[in-house]
């Protein structure tokens, strides 16, 4: 996602009120969505283990301030609150009424101005100490009266988090002045900030708060595939059709105990329309896969000891392969020397286009991606995780240059690359980088990846264009899981209720 500036949240945030939300429903959802960041990430596991869970929230007068007074009332039910004023009370009318709706029964509100001894005990003696000072409004330098503040949360030995930027770190150019919050983690809404990075912010993490993704794109000038351009990749079968006309897809998935990936991504390729596909798998799995997707072939392999695809399994993959209009490697295959292998004498000697997920990139370094010999091309699926091996990098690096690594890594390599996450991109030399806006947090669950994996196969076979494969994948991919959470909750749906909603959404694109 391209970064955000102050003003250009400002304008995004206008947007959103003038479409018919309020700045108090913005805060309260930001300020909400830190709350639960805070209970699953860190306080669950520390009461369950035990541990105290005192929680300094310092607030300032403007309305990242009021987002911590949103953050108390709502973990104050959870934890031990301090509220710490850092410049008396809020100055701003959002922030004022919220700051009216703390429960003072339930946590203490304590004054910097007034008691700071008092509040230099709460900070130190925190076990999370939240950042709520300044956010993105920050410029210049702290006053004399906060700068002794900022020095003792940063001395405190305790967690520290950051609400949309470290109090002191400029949100346009990054710069951080004397004293400026040293945060663990910084969670940020809406859009990454030009400002933010590993250097001074922590790990950086991405919190949606509800805001239309139009209204982003609208600001920042963001691609966004819409089901306009989806419905026109499609065209209406012809009467005199036959189950070759729809492409052959060879699925190379599954180890012994992930008979599911294969199962999952086996089905997404036939919802999506492929004629024919074949699975292979070892033979361990064979009856389990072959069982639950009975209108798939299969190709039972050799296997190592522990259930993993056998290097005596390549040669016959890769004839079989010859046959095929699009091969998906890597769906928990599990990792082995096997698999690198397939991959090289696939790239080398197969010309229909070779889809990498999840152990399938695993089993590849940048270099191998360029090989001059090599014809067939290439779409790679990872997730953050494995985009940061791919690069030896790290995942926050990943996730505050999104947009910038996905266009290099394609340019650079030749690829089509889907880079899953929030706001998924895809990017291939020559195209514009595309964005999808639909999908939802339910599907952050094992399997999904796999439903992707299949869907993209499954259409790049039926003679879709790799770009476009990978771009209506991603679409159609997230739609289903939007339904799925509507049907069934963010919490209980699974992957396989996503391949349940994929008929009705090619219904839909066939009128």
């Amino acid at each position: 996602m391209k970064k955000a500036t102050a003003e250009d949240m400002r304008r995004i945030e206008a947007l959103a009120v003038d479409r018919g939300d309020s700045f108090a429903s913005l805060m309260e959802r930001a300020g909400q969505a830190v709350a639960e960041w805070v209970l699953r990430e860190w306080l669950d596991a520390r009461t369950a283990e035990g541990l105290d869970t005192r929680i300094a929230i310092v607030c300032g007068k403007g309305n990242n301030g009021g987002d911590g007074f949103v953050i108390a009332r709502r973990l104050a039910v959870f934890a031990d609150v301090t509220v710490v004023l850092a410049a008396g009370k809020p100055a701003t009318d959002t922030a004022a009424q919220n700051y009216s709706r703390l429960p003072n029964n339930a946590l203490t509100v304590l004054d910097y101005t007034q008691e700071p001894y008092l509040c230099s005990a709460a900070v130190r003696q925190a076990d999370m100490l939240v950042d709520c000072v300044y956010g993105i409004g920050f410029h210049g330098e702290f006053s004399t009266g906060l700068l002794p503040l900022l020095r003792q949360m940063n001395a405190a030995a305790n967690y520290k988090v950051a609400v949309d930027m470290p109090s002191g770190v400029n949100a346009d150019s990054g710069v951080a002045c004397e004293g400026a919050f040293s945060a663990d983690v910084t969670l940020t809404f809406t859009a990454l900030k030009e400002g933010l990075s590993r250097e001074n912010s922590g790990s950086v993490q991405l919190l949606d708060i509800g805001i239309p993704a139009d209204a982003v794109r609208q600001v920042l000038g963001q691609k966004a595939i819409t089901e306009e351009m989806v419905r026109a990749c499609f065209s209406p079968r012809p009467l005199d059709s036959h189950k070759g006309t729809f492409g052959r897809v060879l699925l190379v998935a599954g180890s012994y105990g992930m008979a599911g990936a294969a199962i999952l991504a086996a089905k997404a390729a036939l919802r999506s329309g492929a004629g024919l596909v074949t699975v292979a798998t070892p033979r361990s799995i064979y009856p389990i896969v072959a069982t639950a997707v009975p209108e798939a072939i299969f190709l039972p392999l050799d296997e190592t000891e522990d259930g993993c695809l056998s290097s005596d399994a390549v040669e016959p993959l890769v004839r079989r392969a010859q046959n095929a209009d699009v091969v998906v490697l890597g769906c928990g295959l599990g990792r082995s020397v096997a698999v690198t292998q397939l991959f090289l004498q696939l790239r080398r000697r197969v010309t229909c286009p070779l889809i990498l997920d999840a152990d399938g990139i695993n089993a590849v370094k940048p270099h191998m991606l360029i090989e001059e010999t090599a014809f067939a091309p290439l779409i790679l699926t990872p997730h953050p995780g494995e985009m940061a091996r791919l690069l030896d990098s790290t995942i926050d690096e990943v996730q505050c240059h999104r947009e910038e690594i996905a266009r290099r890594f394609a340019d650079d390599y030749g690829v089509v690359l889907t880079l899953k996450g929030y706001h998924t991109l895809v990017s291939a030399p020559g195209r514009p980088l595309m964005q999808n806006d639909t999908g939802n947090p339910g599907m952050a669950t094992g399997g999904s990846g796999d439903v992707l994996a299949g869907l993209i196969g499954g259409l790049a076979a039926q003679g879709m264009d790799p770009y476009f494969a990978a771009m209506c994948g991603v679409y159609v991919h997230g739609a289903a899981g939007d339904r799925a959470a509507e049907r069934l909750s963010q919490h209980a749906m699974l992957p396989s209720d996503m391949l349940e909603e994929l008929g009705g959404l090619f219904l839909n694109l066939e009128k």
